[in-house]
């Protein structure tokens, strides 16, 4: 493999894709739908979990190790709250509630990222 493919694949890459796919779920929220109005609800859920789905790069082959986990924290902690900032805004109803969701999904991210952060380090390093 290329030393750029190297370079490319890798969680800023993944968080691009999710935050690339927030922006598509917040043009379909136009009009607003209760179906997407209650998966914007859950968005701290989603980000979480791709908070943690992040860590799977440290399994894929052909990805540079080196400063992985500082690209992991920033990557991560950028497209989260870039993911729920569009996401978010499409919300129909704007309130104090859905910016209590902004503030658990980055604190369930940063619980994401310090305890997969423990793992890796503990387990694979």
């Amino acid at each position: 493999m290329s030393r750029l493919l190297h370079i490319l694949i890798g969680p800023e890459l993944f968080w691009a894709l999710l935050v690339l796919a927030s922006v598509m779920l917040a043009q379909a929220n136009v009009p607003p739908s209760k179906s997407i109005d209650g998966i914007l609800e859950d968005f701290h859920l989603w980000i979480a979990l791709a908070g943690l789905l992040t860590f799977a790069f440290w399994f894929v082959p052909g990805v540079e190790r080196n400063w992985l986990m500082l690209r992991i924290w920033i990557a991560s902690v950028i497209g989260a709250h870039l993911a729920m900032d569009k996401a978010l805004s499409a919300y129909s109803q704007q309130g104090p509630g859905i910016g209590t969701v902004y503030i658990v999904g980055m604190l369930f991210l940063f619980f994401v990222l310090v305890l997969g952060s423990i793992v890796v380090k503990v387990f694979y390093a």
